[in-house]
């Protein structure tokens, strides 16, 4: 029996291998580098896709308090920052392990973990 009145499905697209992972009560940075531009706060999304107001920025020092796995989004991470510790969700896009990123787009530091 063919169903040649249903579109051709499309496979989901397949998350970045080279996403960092975080174990919970990591530390970890804030990754938005917005070279030459000013300065704007990582963006962040609620459960419904609506935008959050936050002041995140480049190289903040956050500490990973969970995690959800999301299957074509990659992982979220519920972070907490270490300056004042509020907590937002956030992408494993958006964070990294150095706490200085370099100009040529190689991290330079010591991993930061406890």
């Amino acid at each position: 029996m063919a169903f040649d009145n249903l579109p051709p499905s499309k496979p989901a697209p397949r998350r970045a291998k080279n996403a960092p992972i975080f174990c919970v009560g990591w530390r970890a940075f804030v990754h938005w580098p917005l070279r030459g531009q000013t300065l704007m706060p990582v963006p962040l999304n609620d459960a419904s896709g609506k935008p959050l107001v936050n002041d995140l920025l480049d190289g903040q020092q956050v500490e990973i308090v969970s995690w959800q796995p999301r299957s074509r989004e990659g992982l979220l991470y519920q972070i907490r920052r270490v300056a004042d510790g509020t907590e937002w969700w956030i992408g494993a896009q958006y964070l990294r392990r150095e706490a200085v990123f370099s100009s040529a787009g190689e991290p330079a530091a010591s991993a930061a973990r406890r």
